[in-house]
């Protein structure tokens, strides 16, 4: 028998679970940034399309685009750090 030991596996269970909990913050705060820069691109290439009254979205399509090309870079260097 050991002494100091409780037997239960909390203390081996701490660690994993803030380990998981950090990762999955991290996870959705990528998630939530890249949502969000997103949609402000694309409805900032919206409004400059209402604004020149263009009857092609070009300024949305565009913008939606750079938006969405950005984020999966800045993922992919995130993952590459991690």
């Amino acid at each position: 028998m050991e002494t100091g030991s409780t037997g239960n596996g909390k203390e081996n269970g701490k660690p994993l679970m803030k380990n998981q909990s950090s990762k999955f913050l991290k996870y959705s705060g990528l998630a939530t940034q890249m949502l969000g820069t997103i949609l402000i691109f694309t409805y900032g290439g919206y409004r400059l399309d209402r604004y020149q009254q263009n009857e092609v979205p070009v300024w949305t399509l565009a913008l939606s685009l750079a938006s969405i090309a950005g984020s999966l870079y800045m993922l992919i260097r995130s993952f590459s750090k991690s």
